[in-house]
């Protein structure tokens, strides 16, 4: 049996193939996991009191368009 994390919990997403891709490759891009990406920009975007800046949606933008990978 494998050990169990009471303080954390797991959750599945299901997406489009290619957007799997793009986030995987965003990853590979920034050096880190999948995992990292989404907590982080989880952590960064929803969890946070923090509104984006100009430059901020404008990189989202981009990304978006595929632009900058």
């Amino acid at each position: 049996m494998s050990a169990q994390h009471h303080d954390h919990a797991r959750m599945t997403i299901d997406m489009p193939y290619d957007e799997h891709k793009r986030l995987k490759a965003m990853a590979a891009f920034m050096g880190v996991s999948l995992k990292v990406l989404v907590l982080s920009c989880l952590r960064d975007h929803l969890l946070s009191d923090n509104k984006s800046n100009k430059e901020t949606l404008n990189a989202f933008k981009e990304t978006d368009e595929g632009q900058g990978l």
